[in-house]
């Protein structure tokens, strides 16, 4: 299964909640506001960025990162 697919101008992420915890992703989508909106459901996360200027599947990468750093903390 894929973790990070880029579908109708949407990036769908999906999570493992035993390994990332709701808290912490719905820390990380508040933190993310500026750049893009965000919906989550199950284990399924959808990020729709602000602008086209954002590369989309880095995107999905950057916020999979920062969740790891929030985990970390």
């Amino acid at each position: 299964m894929k973790r990070v697919v880029v579908e109708n101008n949407a990036v769908i992420l999906t999570f493992n909640k035993t390994f990332y915890p709701e808290e912490i992703i719905r820390q990380s989508m508040a933190d993310f506001h500026d750049v893009c909106d965000s919906g989550f459901e199950g284990e399924k996360l959808v990020l729709k960025p602000k602008t086209n200027e954002i590369e989309m599947q880095k995107l999905g990468y950057e916020f999979y990162n920062y969740l790891l750093g929030l985990i970390k903390s």
